[in-house]
């Protein structure tokens, strides 16, 4: 007589049922001694080479009659013929290779079709079962919950388990974890180790920076992707591991740079609001030539003797770049730069690069109750006039001129318009300690919009007058590998000090509190200066600002030419082996497709799993539940022991 039990019915019967029913391998002519280990009465299901239980039902006939259970069996283990009273047969009886000694459970992340043959490893990303080649899976494909759609580690984030269980990573809390790659206790960047916990080139021994494994650049090394994370194509020392090309790509449509804001108190010290209101020209000679040993500016001798500088000494400007408690705060950010479309890169105004509107007023545009009206519905035409001479209104000559009108009012019985005369990159509210507590309340203040982002030149209020924080610095900081055939531009515009270094020397000198004013730089290919830069050496920009006086902040900082990404990695499908990005690969002759099969674009066809019975081939597929509860067998078949 026949009888199907589950695996967990079966710890409440005879220990000869439980040799049976928790994946002993009964050989022909061979003894069963109740248990994995000869004499113990077993503990429920046996669990798999790479822990996946057996687990659902088993068809018993033919009990043995002695003690010890003897049993008969419909085929031998290693024999490479799958029989109904086995989950595979990969042609052994040894274990951890993807079918278990006893053939009774496949392993988890392999696939044991067809029979007879090896077993090949399968890795589906989004199943909640971590294999290798995955570094997590937490069970979905969703991007920024710290394992990726093709299950690596998100950036400053750390996973463990199976299903993994992801969570951010504590950039200062000295402790590497994750995609870290260093962590000196700080947060901040610009000492070796960045604000996310990665690599920094190191700048301070010498004319040229020291490229480190995990900063990203590619310099004598055979791939950087950013970080010391082995499995995702480059490896912890920065080698192309198999299965991958690694290739450096374009920036593509931005890109970001880090930067750290301090701020100040108003007057903390004097140099900060010191009532310099309305001052416009440049003042030159402020800094040295040269950054000094830490990668800060300093002062020179005779800037304090300019009165218009409002410079106290060097005391307190060095203080304007370097952490003083209780006189500034820190805070690690970033700067994204947006493609112009020519090759350059620039901050803007949006959130998500959009440009600033350059508009003007137009202050006649007809009278209410003159306007033209519309051939089609008869209704009248705000800001138009049925009989003013054409071209004769604001509205008219801004029409010619091809500006959009934005807005159209009526006031006190006639027509202004609002039209946008164009477009600008950068922004005039350059705010970006506003949510920095350190500046109380009470000191902030609105901003105006100064030319060019207002061409009338009447400062107007900012709309809607937002009170900001003022009384900042800024330093942001960008490394680049020097190639002496390509041209090189950074341009800014902004108020109020700005110093550019080059490798540590001074090429943009824009000091003093102004109004916005312009300043650029170009070295490279055919220029006159070139700082000392030697073609495949690593070198720094450093661009230096302060926002010393209300009420405006304008910032415009323009890269060309500083396009190097960090490597990306992607898998070499049909070279045999899996790799993250990819479900299986079993080399592009074996890449047929099929049931158990790997597909020509490495993903898997139909397999024990995919929660879809295949007739042909399975009993019961539960999908995750295969190897998270163990409700159907591994092999999706329902064994049969004679």
């Amino acid at each position: 007589m026949r009888s199907t039990l589950s695996c967990r019915a079966c710890l409440a019967v005879a220990t000869i049922w439980l040799a049976a029913c928790a994946g002993v391998k009964p050989h022909a002519e061979e003894t069963g001694t109740g248990g994995t280990t000869s004499g113990s009465g077993g503990m429920g299901p046996t669990l798999g080479t790479g822990g996946q239980a057996t687990g659902g039902s088993v068809v018993i006939s033919g009990l043995g009659g002695s003690t010890g259970g003897s049993f008969g069996s419909q085929g031998t283990c290693g024999d490479g013929i799958r029989t109904s009273d086995e989950a595979c047969d990969d042609g052994n009886a040894v274990g951890d290779d993807g079918c278990a000694a006893d053939c009774r459970s496949v392993d988890p992340g392999f696939v044991c079709v067809p029979d007879g043959k090896p077993c090949h490893r399968v890795a589906h990303c989004g199943d909640g079962v971590t294999v290798l080649p995955e570094l997590c899976d937490d069970g979905n494909t969703t991007a920024g919950d710290g394992c990726s759609p093709t299950c690596k580690l998100e950036s400053g984030w750390k996973c463990s388990g199976s299903p993994s269980v992801c969570s951010h990573t504590t950039c200062g809390d000295k402790v590497v974890e994750g995609t870290e790659s260093c962590d000196d206790g700080n947060g901040l960047p610009f000492d070796g180790c960045s604000a996310g916990c990665q690599n920094e080139p190191q700048c301070n021994t010498g004319s040229s920076c020291t490229s480190r494994c995990g900063d990203g650049l590619v310099v004598n090394e055979a791939c950087d992707d950013g970080n010391n994370v082995s499995g995702d194509g480059c490896s912890a020392d920065c080698k192309v591991e198999p299965g991958f090309t690694c290739v450096q790509p374009m920036l593509g449509d931005q890109m970001t740079v880090p930067a750290l804001y301090r701020d100040f108190r108003a007057k903390m010290p004097a140099d900060f609001e010191p009532g310099a209101s309305g001052l416009t020209k440049v003042i030159t000679g402020l800094v040295q030539s040269m950054l000094a040993a830490d990668g800060e500016p300093v002062l020179s001798s005779t800037a304090t003797a300019n009165a218009n500088a409002h410079i106290t000494s060097a005391t307190t400007f060095a203080e304007w770049y370097h952490d003083t408690p209780g006189m500034n705060h820190s805070t690690a950010g970033t700067l994204t730069l947006w493609s112009n479309g020519n090759g350059a890169y620039v901050n803007r105004w949006g959130p998500n690069g959009e440009q600033w509107p350059v508009t003007v007023t137009a202050y006649y545009c007809g009278n209410v109750g003159d306007e033209q009206t519309d051939a089609t519905t008869g209704l009248p035409i705000p800001c138009t006039s049925m009989t003013a001479a054409p071209g004769s209104t604001d509205c008219d000559k801004y029409d010619a001129m091809g500006y959009m009108q934005t807005a159209c009012t009526a006031k006190n019985g006639s027509y202004t318009a609002t039209y946008q005369e164009g477009l600008l990159d950068g922004t005039p509210t350059f705010f970006p300690v506003d949510g920095d507590t350190f500046t109380p309340a009470s000191e902030r203040v609105s901003a105006t919009i100064p030319p060019p982002y207002d061409p009338s030149g009447s400062y107007p209020p900012e709309a809607g007058s937002p009170k900001h924080n003022f009384s900042f610095t800024s330093e942001v900081r960008y490394w680049f590998q020097y190639d002496s055939t390509k041209s090189y531009t950074l341009d800014f515009t902004g108020d109020d000090d700005v110093w550019v270094f080059v490798n540590r020397q001074l090429a943009v000198d824009l000091g003093g509190i102004h109004t916005p004013v312009n300043g650029s730089v170009t070295f490279g290919a055919g220029a006159r200066t070139n700082f000392g830069l030697t073609a495949g050496q690593v070198y720094e920009v450093a661009v230096f600002q302060a926002e010393r006086q209300t009420t405006g902040s304008t910032y415009r900082l323009t890269l060309s030419g500083f396009n190097a990404a960090p490597s990306q990695c992607t898998p070499t499908c049909g070279d045999g082996i899996v790799s993250i990005g990819e479900e299986c690969d079993d080399g592009t002759a074996n890449n047929t497709g099929g049931y158990g099969k790997c597909n020509p674009d490495c993903t898997l066809g139909p397999y024990c799993g995919d929660g879809i019975v295949q007739p042909e081939y399975e009993d019961c597929d539960d999908g995750m539940k295969i190897v998270l509860e163990g409700a159907c067998p591994s092999g999706c078949r329902h064994l049969t022991i004679d």
